[in-house]
Order: structure tokens, then C-alpha cells, then sequence
């Protein structure tokens, strides 16, 4: 599992790659809330190379998104593959972190 930021303007970009399962987790959940928490901007998170989400995965992106909520900030998830979105839509949680098919929409909704 990996984990990169990139800063666009006021949105911190976060890319994931790999799977986020316990081991993947275990790899990147304290720089993934490092990297968002304390900084407090709006963050979208690009999905596009996670292969696989587990539960542990949709922990630690609630997580985030209810810290990063009470700084006044929003995070949305972009690029989810079929098999992800699957995962996603199966467990009802973009109801509670957005999941959009672009970056560009990703920065658009926690912008507005």
C-alpha cells in the first residue's frame, strides 16, 4: 500500500495505490490522517489504483472524513474501479464519504 499528497491550491490531493486491507491499512493509516488532519484543507482522495477495500479501508476513510469535518473541511473520493465501487455501494458508505467519477468533480464538491 502507498501514499502520496500533492497540494492544488487549497485542496490537498491524496493518492492511494494498492489495497486497503489490514495489512494496507496497517502500512498507511497514521501518514494518511497525518497527512489530511492537521493541515485542514479540503482533500480529495484518488482511488483509481486501489484494488481492494476492506473494512479496516472504510474505517480509516470515515475516520478522516469525520476529523477532517470538524476542522470545517470536506473530503471526497474519486476514481473508484467497479470492483471497489462495489464495496462502497454494498456497504452504504458514500453516504457518508462522497465517492465521484472525477478529480475534477472531487475538487468541485468540497469546494462548493
Amino acid at each position: 500500500m502507498d501514499v502520496q499528497h500533492t497540494d492544488l491550491g487549497d485542496v490537498r490531493k491524496i493518492t492511494l495505490a494498492g489495497r486497503l486491507d489490514s495489512a494496507g491499512v496497517d502500512l498507511i493509516e497514521i501518514r494518511f490522517g497525518a497527512l489530511i488532519v492537521p493541515v485542514g484543507k479540503h482533500t480529495v482522495v484518488d482511488m483509481t489504483e486501489v484494488s481492494f477495500l476492506a473494512s479496516l479501508g472504510v474505517r480509516m476513510l470515515i475516520s478522516t472524513t469525520r476529523a477532517l469535518s470538524r476542522k470545517g473541511a470536506k473530503l471526497a473520493l474519486f476514481g473508484a474501479t467497479p470492483p471497489v465501487m462495489e464495496i462502497i455501494e454494498t456497504m452504504g458508505f458514500n453516504d457518508i464519504v462522497p465517492v465521484v467519477a472525477s478529480e475534477s468533480e472531487a475538487i468541485a464538491y468540497v469546494t462548493e
